[in-house]
């Protein structure tokens, strides 16, 4: 029921103009909420928010397996662009670290939010045009 309450709050809040936003602390919570109540999320080991720059970047890093990293990492860049839906911060970057539950060394996954956000107004499209257009992976 929990999940719920978090998605309608999230998939109604980039529609309506006047939603509340929400402070860091809030966003923090909501994120929580989502990754520890959703049926496929990953799991979350944390999250950040900074400045890079001029740059203001939302950050999450996440543990999963190597079968479902590439459902994993849509599905963690789609929270990331609903809670900077609600934010009172204005995000400009996402970062997604990625661990492995093997013990391969991580991946980086970095977007811009802007070009996220243009790319997730069709679901059908989504994945392929923002991948090609928004996402930078860097293996270290």
């Amino acid at each position: 029921m929990r999940i719920i309450l978090i998605s309608n709050l999230l998939l109604s809040s980039s529609s309506l103009s006047d939603v509340p936003h929400y402070h860091e602390k809030k966003i923090a919570t909501l994120l929580h909420d989502y990754f520890r109540t959703a049926l496929d999320a990953p799991k979350l080991l944390g999250h950040s928010f900074h400045n890079r720059g001029p740059d203001t970047v939302f950050r999450i890093e996440i543990e999963c397996n190597k079968s479902t990293v590439n459902k994993s990492l849509i599905f963690s860049f789609k929270a990331i662009n609903m809670l900077t839906e609600i934010s009172k911060r204005n995000f400009t970057h996402s970062t997604l670290v990625i661990h492995f539950e093997s013990g391969a060394l991580p991946v980086v996954a970095e977007a811009n939010i802007r070009c996220t956000k243009k790319f997730l107004s069709s679901d059908e499209i989504f994945e392929e045009n923002w991948r090609k257009n928004c996402l930078t992976i860097k293996n270290y």
